[in-house]
């Protein structure tokens, strides 16, 4: 930004030392921000963007452990493991292309944007990982992945990593996008290598499948069933952290029965994309789940900015999503654990795909534009969470 040159040459305040100390950490700050996202800088004024990094970006501020009790999320945190608390999730869907190829490079770019809207998580479709180049096999690179990791917990910010049946979990097929192949059951050794660290919130498998099983599993659902129960035995048996499963919109009693049967699930996650409303989801998650009581964690809910016909409805968006938050957040002191808005971000690769009235096109779905420019929604997000850690901060709560 102009008037924050902070080189030594040519640079002479007449200012004491701390004040000169001050400004230069603050233009620094500012141009950081700038760089990355000149458009968010000037939707959010440069106090909010430095108070962001300055309050988030705390040492230890990761996980200790992470437990489902009941219809709570609970956790303890690396800087004081003898206090617990209720973690609510205030979190966004997080991709930067189909196959999950390029999180380290979007990483830093990203967090900027998942401060500035005060999220406190991440929820991914593929491993949040990095990888080898030049290798025949799909191969994970363990230090730039430890760093984006180390990146999240330092920052406050946790992530469900999602697991890919065919890709992540069976293993064995050719990758389109690079010609690798993945190699068999690579998700355990993702889970093995970052079993216990502290970015880590919890594992989850698949993403709404029931809505596949004919085209995924050639309508055989025991199949998916037995590969998720496998999944979930030998992840538990590595690492502590929550197991979940995510299922498109309300699970059917039979299908929870189902659920039930697998040791070691401890979640069942919800899509849900009803227009501006959930209705009686939480209502009807305590009776479906009366028997073994789980929270209500929506692992997708929003809507687009572009409805099917091109027509910007990126205000619909905003006053939609504020809507639902407000339903989320009335439902903390009961089975609701938060959820995770989607998306971060556009997602060009799906193209013009028209999801009806209640989502919109699903390249659109994001709050921030593809290159970091905030939408009205964004402005929603800053609004109401920043809100919610401030009156957590008063409270002196978790």
């Amino acid at each position: 930004m102009r008037g924050c040159d902070t080189s030594s040459a040519g640079w002479k305040p007449a200012l004491p030392v701390a004040p000169r100390i001050l400004i230069t950490s603050l233009c620094i700050a500012l141009l950081v921000v700038a760089s990355v996202a000149p458009t968010l800088a000037k939707a959010i004024t440069s106090s909010e963007i430095v108070t962001v990094r300055r309050t988030t970006a705390s040492a230890g501020s990761g996980f200790a452990s992470v437990k489902i009790d009941g219809r709570k999320i609970i956790v303890t945190r690396d800087h004081d493991k003898n206090a617990s608390g209720n973690y609510i999730i205030k979190g966004v869907c997080y991709s930067n292309d189909a196959n999950g190829l390029t999180f380290y490079e979007n990483l830093d770019r990203d967090l900027e944007l998942l401060k500035a809207i005060h999220a406190n998580s991440i929820r991914t479709f593929r491993p949040f990982a990095a990888y080898k180049e030049g290798a025949e096999t799909v191969e994970l690179d363990y230090e730039k992945t430890k760093r984006m990791l180390d990146k999240l917990a330092e920052a406050g910010i946790s992530v469900t990593v999602g697991f890919d049946s065919a890709r992540d979990i069976v293993g064995g097929i050719r990758d389109d996008a690079t010609g690798r192949v993945y190699r068999e059951a690579f998700y355990l050794e993702y889970i093995k290598a970052f079993a216990a660290h502290p970015a880590v919130l919890a594992w989850a498998f698949g993403n709404e499948y029931n809505y596949k099983y004919a085209e995924w599993f050639g309508g055989d659902k025991g199949r998916w069933l037995a590969i998720l129960a496998d999944a979930v035995k030998n992840a538990k048996a590595v690492s502590s952290r929550p197991t979940a499963v995510v299922h498109g919109e309300l699970p059917r009693e039979a299908e929870m029965l189902e659920y039930r049967a697998i040791p070691g699930l401890d979640m069942v996650m919800l899509n849900i994309y009803r227009g501006p409303g959930f209705g009686a989801l939480y209502k009807d998650w305590e009776s479906l789940t009366r028997a073994a009581p789980m929270p209500v964690v929506l692992s997708e809910f929003g809507r687009s900015s572009m409805d099917g016909r091109g027509n910007d409805t990126g205000a619909l968006q905003a006053a939609w999503l504020e809507k639902m938050w407000a339903e989320v957040e009335s439902n903390f002191t009961g089975s609701g654990a938060g959820g995770y808005v989607f998306s971060l971000k556009d997602e060009a690769w799906k193209g013009d795909f028209d999801s009806g009235p209640n989502i919109g096109l699903e390249s659109h779905l994001g709050i921030f534009t593809a290159d970091g420019q905030p939408k009205p929604a964004a402005r929603v997000l800053m609004r109401l969470w920043k809100a919610a850690e401030h009156e957590k901060k008063l409270r002196g709560k978790n």
